[in-house]
């Protein structure tokens, strides 16, 4: 017990909470972070209700609010956390105060994991406070409790990522300045770059093909991806990863159209919103296959999986390696295994 105490609770960890909390920009954070999440709910709220009131179609209010909050929600959190982060590491050198915690008991890691764990405290805290936001869309329907708690899940993994990249880059770089400009392209190529990925390189799709296409694997390194999956319901609300060459056409929305055989065009819907593939036999149409059961990604390296565990997986990785070469990069003089071995003989000879 005391060995999981000392994990979440080391004289890192109490420094920075203590040099954080008492300082009067934290609060004013946290007040303009609520006001923004706040405002952007009311805005979306307000035009939704506004164009449906002038001849647009019943809305579902719960589904697009919840949607427009959870991205809006990410990206905030894309600007703030490598903020908190980036000069973890960086700015005590820049003070001369590294060589403190060298001189300390403190391992390499544990002081690596203090002040990523004082950052992401913080983050979980604005997490928290915007809760009673985000529980107004069970006022309205269309979104369960679990998804609300998935998208909660993958946005804290998320963030936590982001604040591991800040830290890796704020050891191996020595100016805060170089490291922070570092942490904000590494989160953007996380959160953006991938799905680019899908855009430019999207999974092709050919007459013989007996699955359901899926976006390429990368694309589920970005949160957004299944936040947008989670949001709508196990699905996509656009066209998203994949390039047609047989007629075939994700319209978004569990609708997909495709050319026949004699060249008209048809259209079906899906049951749970998953994509079809067409099938053809001896040059022709013969019918339609859809994807896995459910909400699963159908093909692919993640087949079978859902969205957000494929992105959690990736993102943990990431995470756990970086944790351990910033914790190989931080100490002023690095003795691997096998020279600390050689160094024993040496001083027993």
């Amino acid at each position: 017990m005391n060995g999981v105490v000392s994990a979440f609770w080391n004289p890192i960890v109490a420094k920075e909470y203590r040099s954080r909390m008492r300082t009067w920009r934290s609060p004013l954070a946290m007040m303009i972070y609520i006001l923004l999440v706040a405002g952007l709910g009311f805005a979306i709220f307000s035009s939704t209700v506004s164009s449906n009131q002038f001849g647009g179609q019943p809305a579902n209010y719960g589904q697009i609010l919840f949607e427009w909050l959870v991205v809006f929600q990410m990206i905030l959190l894309t600007f703030i956390t490598p903020a908190l982060t980036a000069g973890a590491i960086s700015s005590e050198r820049e003070r001369q105060t590294i060589d403190l915690l060298f001189v300390t008991r403190i391992r390499p890691f544990s002081i690596i994991w203090g002040k990523l764990l004082s950052s992401m405290s913080f983050v979980v805290l604005l997490l928290l406070l915007s809760v009673p936001i985000f529980s107004l869309v069970f006022l309205f329907g269309g979104i369960e409790v679990d998804q609300v708690l998935y998208e909660f899940l993958i946005t804290v993994v998320a963030a936590l990522t982001l604040g591991v990249i800040g830290i890796a880059f704020s050891t191996w770089l020595r100016r805060t300045l170089a490291a922070t400009v570092a942490s904000y392209v590494g989160a953007f190529l996380l959160l953006f770059g991938t799905l680019g990925y899908g855009l430019i390189f999207p999974t092709t799709v050919d007459a013989k093909v007996t699955k359901a296409p899926a976006p390429p694997a990368i694309t589920f390194l970005s949160p957004m991806l299944p936040l947008l999956y989670m949001a709508n319901n196990g699905q996509l609300p656009f066209p998203y990863g994949i390039r047609d060459n047989s007629g075939f056409l994700n319209q978004g929305g569990g609708t997909v159209c495709g050319i026949s055989p004699g060249g008209g065009k048809f259209c079906t819907s899906t049951s749970n919103g998953a994509p079809i593939a067409i099938t053809s036999s001896g040059g022709g149409f013969t019918s339609l296959q859809t994807g896995s059961t459910g909400t699963a990604i159908p093909s692919g390296l993640f087949e079978g999986w859902q969205p957000w565990q494929a992105t959690i997986l990736m993102q943990l990785v990431i995470c756990l390696v970086a944790l351990l070469v910033s914790a190989f990069l931080l100490p002023p003089v690095r003795r691997l295994p096998w020279r600390r071995r050689r160094v024993v003989e040496l001083e027993d000879a």
